[in-house]
């Protein structure tokens, strides 16, 4: 009785495991999914147990001709707890969290977070049958010195998410030229993706190529252990070395800022370049912007996109023409003051009509006289055809591309309007409307003989993996324009206009001795209404320097009202010009010297402080650590750099305790990027020279975000 009770048992389960299978494969027909474990069999045969994942490339830095960084990466990472104990381990080791509140003690300090919170959240998640949890802003971007913390813990179920958010340590530095990069998406991946200015017009060279792996996963979804199956190494993205000098930029942002500021200017703009070349030293805009907090108002760069009347920086042209022409007599006189061409009112010189009487062409160029060019225009002194060549082979009134920015083609409004006026107002700035890009580039006619030199911006880019210089920027002149004789004369009338006692351009004379050459000019604004406003002005100075033989040219724009804008200008150019020549002089002597102790830095990321001290230091370089701790987490110039002797060096260790150095005598520069390794808030006084006092001690102890003040000699 007992056998046959046994084997009708044995007959039902046999039944209901045959049932159940049956069922299973009429629900995975149906559904896809198997019927007890709901795991997705169809999904998976379809993917055939594999999972894809991104591998991300570096994105190329950008760089000043100095090796000062602009543009870097800051390596962020975030947390994620997996909760489930579904989870396949390595081995007898787990690889999930264990031990929430043990997980949650140990963590939550290291996250600025509260231990209940952090263990509460992941029993929730536990309870609610999730696979994984994160921590919100606490488990955001964390330093790799937070993560080799965590991981230093040795507990299971914690890994990282790697990203690059980019930074831009000097901040508000030649910000419409660099543009900025911030996270998003693009072609269905996310990452750091350009947006404006450098930054986007050379994003996919930056932003190099991303790679994959392939994964081996089981049917729920979870990746094996060691479980790789295929992978393609990212290709990192290439670094860009501007022509801009930090220290020049620097010195350039800040005036601008300044002067511009009390003038009460609306916009304004100023640019060097290196006369011989076309390597453009500093370019700055105001109002700018911080690339790292992104508060623009005005998205237009004015150097390359605004086209204005520009006044009577136009007439050095219209003078250069006449003399080319053979028709120039500089001591030839004319009555200044008015120019009657028959339309409803005449042309008026700039002190109202008045004028100075009977006087020669030359002095109507110190004076800057509309009647001047008025009179070379129509009484002989032209040849209108040649002129309105001239102004095309100068490149006005033409858009042009410089290292990927578009620049406005302006307006020749005697195109359009056949009228004398129209043909008369453009000789002197007025209704035809130029670009800051097109007149630096026709200034430059006057210190090459006679040929354009082509601005850029970018010296070189650098393959980083091995240092390949895929791209050089090169100096392009233009065909001669003009005559040897007319450039020498030009220059002696440019002269003029700033040495000779009725000159516009006094105010702009150097106090080095230094002779510098250019042009005023001042061209009303058009107002919303659509008439020139009584308020509003375009001024303009374009220079050289120095006279005998031009090295650098510069144009200093401010728009808005004339509250002594002259003045502030000029506090611009005597500022700046004596050190863009220095700088120019030092790239010379530099070029003529052959450095003999070069040395390429190799990556010390995770090597003993002491080990890579004695290794530096052995090549005669100057070491700086940063933190009393005893691994290096970073360093500044990264692997692959070039430096040569007594070059510094900063190795950042593990600790949070950091050791002020003795600062005396270091440059502004090593200052900034001390700074920016150590994450302390250094307040700068002054804006040239060595460090002249500091107001901590050497030795003091301080952490990040702590405050110290450098004073500049």
């Amino acid at each position: 009785m007992s056998q046959f009770k046994g084997a009708k048992i044995a007959y039902v389960v046999f039944a209901l495991v045959i049932f159940s299978l049956v069922a299973n494969i009429a629900y995975l027909g149906m559904t896809g999914k198997h019927l007890i474990s709901d795991s997705d069999i169809k999904a998976f045969a379809k993917s055939r147990g594999k999972v894809e994942t991104v591998e991300y490339a570096t994105r190329g830095e950008i760089y000043t001709s100095d090796n000062e960084i602009v543009a870097s990466n800051v390596q962020k990472f975030k947390l994620i707890a997996i909760v489930s104990d579904k989870r396949p381990g390595y081995g007898d080791k787990k690889a999930h969290v264990v031990n929430v509140t043990d997980t949650a003690n140990k963590i939550a300090p290291i996250l600025g977070m509260d231990p209940v919170s952090m263990a509460q959240k992941m029993q929730e998640a536990i309870d609610e049958g999730k696979y994984q949890v994160e921590f919100g802003t606490h488990g955001n971007n964390l330093s790799a010195n937070q993560k080799k913390e965590i991981e230093q813990t040795g507990l299971t179920g914690l890994e990282f998410e790697e990203a690059n958010s980019r930074n831009y340590p000097l901040g508000d530095f030649c910000s419409y030229i660099i543009g900025y990069a911030k996270n998003m998406e693009k072609n269905g991946v996310k990452g750091l993706v350009g947006e404006m200015g450098l930054e986007a017009i050379y994003d996919e060279i930056l932003a190099g190529k991303n790679g994959y792996k392939v994964y081996q996963k089981d049917a729920k979804g979870f990746i094996l252990p060691n479980g790789v199956l295929k992978q393609k190494d990212a290709v990192d993205g290439q670094d860009i070395y501007l022509t801009l000098n930090s220290s020049l930029q620097r010195d350039l942002d800040h005036l601008l800022t300044k002067e511009a500021g009390e003038a009460g200017a609306n916009k304004a703009s100023a640019v060097i370049m290196e006369a011989k070349t076309g390597k453009i030293l500093a370019l700055s805009n105001y109002p700018s912007f911080n690339p790292n907090d992104r508060k623009i108002n005005d998205y237009k760069n004015f150097f390359f996109d605004t086209a204005y009347e520009c006044g009577s920086v136009f007439k050095s042209f219209v003078y250069a023409s006449s003399i080319e022409s053979g028709l120039y007599n500089g001591s030839t006189l004319y009555e200044s003051g008015k120019y009657d061409y028959g339309g409803s009112r005449p042309i008026r010189d700039h002190n109202n009509g008045a004028g100075w009487g009977s006087i020669s062409y030359d002095e109507g160029f110190y004076r800057s006289s509309n009647v001047a060019i008025c009179n070379l225009l129509e009484k002989g002194y032209t040849n209108r055809d040649e002129l309105i060549e001239t102004y095309e082979k100068l490149g006005f009134f033409q858009s042009s591309t410089i290292d990927g920015f578009d620049s406005s083609s302006g307006v020749a409004l005697y195109k359009k309007d056949k009228s004398r006026a129209a043909y008369l107002t453009t000789g002197f700035g007025q209704g035809s409307t130029v670009t800051m890009v097109q007149l630096l580039r026709a200034y430059s006619v006057f210190a090459n003989d006679g040929k354009m030199v082509e601005p850029y911006l970018v010296d070189r880019i650098v393959n980083k993996e091995n240092n390949e210089v895929t791209y050089n920027g090169k100096t392009k002149y233009s065909e001669k324009i003009f005559s040897s004789s007319t450039v020498s004369r030009i220059r002696d009338l440019l002269k003029g206009v700033v040495s000779e006692s009725m000159g516009t351009a006094k105010k702009f004379a150097l106090d080095n001795g230094v002779q510098i050459i250019g042009k005023t000019g001042t061209g009303q604004m058009v107002g919303e209404n659509g008439t020139y406003s009584s308020t509003n002005y375009t001024k303009s100075f374009a220079g050289m320097a120095p006279y005998e033989d031009p090295q650098i040219v510069t144009i200093v724009v401010f728009q808005g009202p004339d509250n002594n804008t002259t003045d502030h200008q000029a506090n611009i150019i005597k500022n700046i010009v004596p050190s863009a020549l220095s700088v120019i002089s030092s790239y010379n002597a530099s070029n003529n010297e052959i450095s003999t102790e070069e040395y390429r830095l190799d990556s010390y990321i995770n090597q003993s402080v002491n080990y890579v001290k004695a290794k530096l230091e052995s090549k005669t370089l100057n070491v700086q650590i940063i933190g009393n701790g005893s691994t290096v987490i970073e360093q500044f110039p990264e692997a692959k750099s070039k430096i040569t002797k007594n070059d510094r060096v900063f190795i950042k260790t593990e600790s949070s305790d950091i050791s002020i150095p003795n600062f005396i005598g270091w440059s502004r520069k090593d200052v900034l990027t001390f700074g920016s390794l150590s994450g302390l808030n250094i307040t700068i006084d002054g804006n040239n020279g060595l460090v002249a006092n500091q107001s901590l001690p050497e030795g003091s102890i301080m952490h990040s975000g702590d405050a110290l003040t450098i004073t500049l000699q």
